[in-house]
């Protein structure tokens, strides 16, 4: 599914059923669409960095605690694939932030668009797919 670069809002379609993955998905969101902002506001170099780090910040933790629930909840035992697969995509969005980021920290221009287009469908694309999944099993669906 193709978002773009617009502010983002929660929806039930984005639920994995888990509270505690769903609960940190908002606070994604709402920390995406500040730095969003703090980008469409034309805010300085700084400001932008700031913005980049704190979803960062998150995201790490919010990858943390997904990872946490898979291994507690036996993922990688039943579906050791599937959890791979979850992880590298983890280890893939925080290493394209963190070039952003870097980015930013030398000066360089970052086109608005590309990066929440970026960010956006990453993060929704991965909800939908690979997080709903881990909800179902997590859920005893799978």
């Amino acid at each position: 599914m193709k978002v773009g670069h617009q502010l983002l809002q929660w929806s039930d379609t984005l639920a994995t059923g888990i509270a505690r993955i769903d609960q940190q998905h908002q606070m994604l969101i709402n920390i995406l669409n500040d730095a969003n902002n703090c980008f469409r506001a034309g805010g300085n170099a700084e400001a932008q960095a700031k913005a980049i780090e704190d979803l960062i910040g998150y995201t790490i933790y919010h990858f943390d605690s997904e990872e946490e629930l898979m291994e507690s909840g036996g993922y990688g035992d039943r579906l050791p694939d599937d959890e791979k697969a979850h992880v590298r995509e983890h280890r893939a969005f925080a290493k394209a932030a963190t070039e952003y980021q870097l980015a930013l920290k030398q000066g360089k221009a970052i086109d608005h668009e590309t990066l929440f287009g970026f960010l956006n469908n990453w993060l929704v694309n991965h909800v939908m797919g690979t997080d709903q999944e881990l909800g179902k099993f997590l859920n005893g669906g799978c």
